[in-house]
């Protein structure tokens, strides 16, 4: 399986604030994840995030995650590196 390395920001809503998603997404889906920043206040999350993984692992996760109430948006290249 070809292992893919793609960003992304989620934006979390105040009630999902204290959940451990990225722990979900090891967990459920075996992804690998980088923070590449992060800013948390008690009304809303944003996250920089890099996935690895298969394809359809990703694809998987950002399905769970956007049912679970996460804002999911591909960053474009190059914008934090």
């Amino acid at each position: 399986m070809e292992r893919q390395h793609e960003r992304y920001y989620l934006s979390y809503p105040r009630e999902l604030i204290r959940e451990p998603i990225l722990y979900h997404l090891v967990k459920k889906f075996d992804l690998v994840f980088n923070i590449r920043g992060a800013s948390v206040s008690e009304d809303m999350g944003l996250v920089a995030v890099e996935f690895e993984g298969g394809a359809d692992q990703i694809e998987r996760a950002i399905t769970w995650l956007r049912e679970s109430g996460v804002t999911v948006e591909p960053i474009e290249k190059n914008v934090i590196e």
